[in-house]
């Protein structure tokens, strides 16, 4: 039996101004005493005191680069279904001069292209309870979805230019059928290697430059070392544009030394871990004509939002013609690098 506060000071204990003792049957009516009845704790739950950063990080995808090789156009909208264009080759041929000769004529001839059209969608759904909750964190998340789904549209837009619809008649400006042979590396590397990565600065730049040759043939003369050029290439191949001699002279000061318009674009759909690396040389105009396009209907369409119960729904939508060659003799590629 515990000891009343009285008897305690007998025995030289002494409590100023306790009342009793603390015990189960009188905890609750006692609480408000100097004895720690609660869990020991520092009185503010920890999520109160953290630091909520303002800044966002957002996950990054691989560049999109299809528009630093062609620009875009519009042609149409979601409603058309495929376009048409015209090539017009002139005919005929002369003899010798008579008075009373009349046999040879020229003219034209005209040959019709026709691209379909491929409309394509994605949807985003946002809750009221998942809203409100989202608000609750300063986070706006319609405005989010919404943002997602343009960069998913434009993410496959930018796939489209460059690779085509599969399934479709629908080409992209690396894979179209009507783009002459690639040609392959010279196997000039360490061990009679095709890859840049085995071979010197000098070696490099002679493969650019049988690429160039190749673009030269194949427009008879029309395009020259003053024509705009785009080399397009992986990021990693890109690299090896920056190996340089003893004497601090890389393959990019040779190329831009040489040629008078040449410029540099890194297309991340040139790199295969299994068929080897692909490079392309381009002439985006020749004498005053585009030699490709890149062509759309509707860039974006933001459908109706439809209510439901308790959340929303919304489609967005968009259309591509893919990337259209124009002319395929301005484009070269080699393989096996």
């Amino acid at each position: 039996m515990k000891p009343t506060f009285e008897q305690a000071a007998q025995y030289g204990f002494v409590f100023p101004n306790a009342r009793m003792w603390l015990s189960p049957e009188n905890r609750a009516r006692i609480a408000e005493d100097a004895a720690l009845v609660t869990t020991p704790n520092t009185t503010v739950p920890a999520e109160l005191l953290a630091y909520i950063d303002p800044m966002v990080i957002e996950i990054m995808t691989a560049p999109r680069r299809a528009r630093e090789i062609f620009g875009e156009e519009k042609k149409g909208d979601w409603t058309t279904p495929y376009a048409k264009w015209r090539a017009d080759e002139m005919t005929g041929r002369t003899e010798p001069y008579s008075d009373y000769a009349n046999g040879t004529t020229s003219g034209v001839n005209s040959e019709w292209q026709t691209r379909p059209q491929y409309i394509f969608q994605t949807s985003i759904t946002y809750g009221d309870l998942e809203v409100a909750m989202s608000s609750a964190a300063k986070v706006n998340l319609a405005a989010s979805k919404q943002r997602a789904a343009a960069n998913v549209i434009d993410i496959d837009q930018n796939r489209f230019y460059l690779l085509g619809v599969a399934g479709k008649e629908i080409y992209g400006i690396l894979n179209d059928p009507n783009l002459p042979d690639a040609i392959t590396a010279g196997a000039t590397g360490t061990g009679s290697s095709t890859k840049w990565a085995d071979k010197t600065t000098t070696q490099i730049y002679n493969d650019i430059l049988a690429l160039f040759a190749e673009l030269s043939s194949q427009s008879s003369g029309l395009i020259d070392r003053d024509t705009p050029l785009k080399l397009c290439l992986s990021p990693e191949m890109a690299v090896r544009l920056g190996a340089a001699t003893d004497f601090n002279v890389s393959v990019l000061d040779m190329l831009t030394r040489y040629f008078s318009n040449i410029s540099i674009v890194t297309v991340p759909e040139l790199h295969s871990m299994t068929a080897g690396e692909t490079v392309f040389l381009i002439a985006p105009e020749v004498n005053g004509q585009k030699s490709g396009l890149l062509a759309f209907g509707e860039k974006i369409r933001a459908l109706r939002v439809i209510p439901d119960m308790s959340s929303f729904r919304q489609k967005y939508v968009g259309t591509t013609y893919g990337g259209i060659v124009l002319m395929p003799f301005a484009f070269a590629q080699m393989t096996g690098m």
